[in-house]
């Protein structure tokens, strides 16, 4: 299979459940750069809340980042393309989200920015430690986050909206009353959330944008993803594979369907189908 790039969800996909990168999927994903392939997360993180050893592989150049909002050049500090809200747009959702009794954060400018007070709390909203721990390390406490969100030379690229347990109804009433504005893109990868993009924010969208500035056609790209933020992506790429753990939605998509990631379903997928190593046309 001639593959030139593939695109990598993190959370779910790339990384265990405890949010680290094996050491066999690292060395898979070398082999694969050796042979010319681009290798890029593709994340709802932002850019600053990459994870470090995904980041930190001296491969990584180019990065899909905030569910497609903002596509880097991670190496050069240059965005590809960027989806964000108007500043009318950006106040509007602000105050309509403010009715809701749930941790909240705004993503400006490529950074992931939190109220102290909910950041501080943290664990009332996550379900386990690890994330919580991803909340922690990927979040900027950020005093008066009205300023921020409101400033209209500031840039918005997402709003994530985080719901304890027993307001799933209330994650549920969010989401459809969120469609009475025709600009969102609302998705979910965190089971408790929300994430609130442009609608032309996707990973999809940054996908075909990065394909087209590196000359990549569709059929020689392929992408990863476990969760629903992932569908346009995995329907954009030549190949879309979905996790062993990822939601029907996403296997409903997908061409194949790979390991799980705790069990190396990234590097199994890679080996077998781009390196050459196992069977072609299945998993």
């Amino acid at each position: 299979m001639k593959v030139k790039l593939i695109a990598l969800d993190l959370d779910g996909t790339l990384l265990t459940t405890d949010k680290a990168l094996t050491g066999h999927t690292a060395e898979v994903l070398s082999r694969a750069a050796a042979r010319g392939i681009h290798i890029v997360p593709a994340t709802g993180r932002s850019v600053t809340g990459l994870a470090r050893e995904v980041r930190d592989l001296p491969f990584i150049r180019y990065a899909i980042t905030v569910n497609g909002a903002a596509v880097w050049d991670i190496k050069e500090e240059k965005l590809i393309a960027h989806h964000v809200f108007s500043g009318e747009q950006a106040a509007e959702i602000w105050r309509f989200l403010e009715k809701y009794h749930t941790m909240m954060d705004a993503c400006v400018d490529g950074v992931a920015r939190m109220d102290p007070d909910y950041y501080g709390r943290v664990e009332q909203y996550m379900p386990d430690e690890p994330r919580c721990r991803l909340i922690r390390t990927t979040r900027k406490p950020t005093e008066d986050l009205d300023r921020w969100v409101l400033d209209p030379g500031n840039h918005i690229e997402k709003f994530n909206l985080f719901f304890q347990k027993e307001r799933e109804a209330d994650r549920i009433r969010a989401r459809e009353e969120l469609k009475r504005f025709q600009y969102l893109a609302v998705t979910a990868s965190l089971g408790n959330n929300l994430e609130i993009n442009h609608k032309d924010a996707t990973k999809g969208n940054g996908l075909k944008a990065l394909a087209a500035y590196l000359g990549v056609p569709r059929e020689e790209t392929m992408a990863f993803g476990d969760g629903e933020n992932d569908i346009s992506m995995l329907e954009a790429a030549g190949i879309g594979v979905a996790m062993g753990n990822a939601e029907d939605s996403v296997k409903e998509v997908a061409d194949l369907v790979t390991l799980e990631n705790d069990r190396d379903g990234v590097a199994y997928a890679i080996e077998t189908q781009v390196l050459d190593l196992g069977k072609k046309n299945g998993l």
